[in-house]
């Protein structure tokens, strides 16, 4: 029994998908995370999130296993 699946409709905007890296430029670690890049940016600030930076101006990357990581610090079973 073979099953068809509908196709997206045309109209249907597209969501990004996370990229399959392990290093992850903002903007991908913000769609990785479903964060906005600024809410992103603050975490770094408040040295919530570690970055990998090579030099001063460099742009942030961020290491899959530490968003992953973020992620299961912090579920929760109850809202705040």
């Amino acid at each position: 029994m073979n099953v068809t699946y509908p196709s997206r409709p045309e109209n249907t905007p597209n969501r990004p998908e996370p990229p399959k890296r392990r290093l992850l430029r903002l903007r991908d670690a913000a769609v990785y995370l479903s964060l906005s890049p600024w809410k992103l940016r603050k975490l770094v600030w408040e040295r919530r999130l570690p970055v990998v930076q090579d030099g001063e101006g460099s742009p942030f990357l961020f290491d899959q296993a530490d968003l992953d990581s973020y992620v299961e610090t912090h579920k929760r079973t109850f809202p705040l």
